[in-house]
């Protein structure tokens, strides 16, 4: 068993320096893992033996301990294609490829409305094949660091051409004559140069929340549609504070913030009761098992559970409270003050301030 997380160390505010520092021109430029997205195939329906076939992760069985195998490893550490499994066991089904925009970058989109599909796609390319348990709340993953091997064999081979050698992350070190070399180099240049970010979705409703429990109730196909805005610019606002300010954690303060991009674009205001409730928050008690927030307090005891949830009640109202007397703001100004803005601060008696000062340095 893991040590607990100490808590002032999940308080910390870990966007700055970063996100102190001035914003750069938007929309930013796309990660270079995007044209290899873009050039697979148009945006429309593929099937989970094409996208194993370009993330051979899929082709792999669920099961413990698979990503420590010789042959996962061999297929997708050493991108030797022979070690795939030749008649992998798929699931049925179809699912959805687009490549989308926002400030941050576009981000290849892999969607289902099959909840076996999702679930599927978490384990495989999410989770490294482990068995691991999701959340019933849980309808997206933005997935990083996932290695494609297609891509390290096609820049072997250019660099076995002798393509690469002009490459500036190569270009005049010394002693960089053999891929063994030149590829740790080349990977630190550009984290997407081997390694894909990619998001999958659930196509359903927003944590679960069926349209007529909302106040006021919305009619199904209103919420549903809502909550595909939700969550596209929930998780690219994950994508923008990795980008942004070099960080992307499972967080209260995170979700804070993912929640306010999501719901600022579906409803133009940021619903405090909506958020809280969601992620199945409520004042001084611990929320129940099967509740969206312990994906965000992993590690912590239950005393620090019980604090953390207090600070992200008061500090999903005050949020609130601050957007409502700053109409115009835009979804980077947004995101940056509130990365700027640790949660302890943004839960405290001078959180409209504080995060009225952020707009001013």
């Amino acid at each position: 068993m893991s040590d607990p997380v100490d808590l002032s160390a999940y308080l910390a505010n870990s966007f700055l320096p970063a996100a102190s520092e001035a914003l750069p021109t938007l929309p930013l430029p796309d990660e270079s893992h995007v044209a290899g997205w873009r050039s697979w195939r148009p945006d429309g329906p593929v099937t989970p033996a094409e996208l194993a076939e370009r993330m051979p992760q899929a082709a792999f069985a669920i099961e413990a301990g698979m990503a420590k195998s010789p042959a996962y490893r061999a297929a997708i550490l050493s991108a030797d294609a022979s070690a795939i499994p030749s008649n992998p066991t798929l699931p049925e089904g179809m699912l959805d490829f687009s490549v989308q925009a926002d400030f941050a970058g576009h981000l290849p989109v892999v969607g289902t409305d099959d909840r076996n599909l999702f679930e599927w796609m978490f384990r495989t390319l999410g989770a490294r094949c482990e068995p691991v348990p999701i959340s019933p709340q849980v309808h997206a993953l933005l997935i990083t660091g996932l290695i494609a091997p297609g891509r390290i064999t096609a820049t072997r081979e250019a660099w076995d051409a002798g393509e690469l050698r002009d490459d500036p992350a190569v270009a005049g070190v010394a002693g960089v004559d053999q891929w063994n070399t030149a590829m740790p180099l080349l990977d630190k240049a550009d984290p997407t140069r081997f390694r894909d970010r990619l998001l999958i979705v659930h196509d359903d409703v927003y944590a679960g929340l069926e349209a007529i429990d909302l106040d006021p109730p919305l009619d199904p196909v209103t919420w549903l549609e809502k909550s595909r805005i939700i969550r596209h610019h929930h998780e690219f606002a994950h994508y923008a504070t990795r980008r942004l300010f070099q960080n992307m954690r499972l967080n209260l303060h995170d979700e804070i913030i993912a929640d306010s991009m999501g719901f600022m674009a579906a409803f133009g205001r940021f619903d405090s009761t909506l958020f809280l409730r969601a992620m199945g928050i409520e004042p001084d008690r611990v929320p129940v098992s099967e509740a969206r927030a312990w994906t965000y307090v992993q590690g912590l005891t239950e005393p620090d559970v019980l604090e953390a949830c207090r600070l992200t009640i008061d500090a999903a109202r005050n949020t609130e409270a601050w957007l409502e007397l700053m109409p115009g703001l835009s979804p980077p100004q947004v995101l940056q003050s509130l990365a700027r803005t640790s949660l302890p601060e943004i839960a405290g008696p001078d959180a409209i301030e504080i995060l009225t000062a952020t707009l001013e340095s």
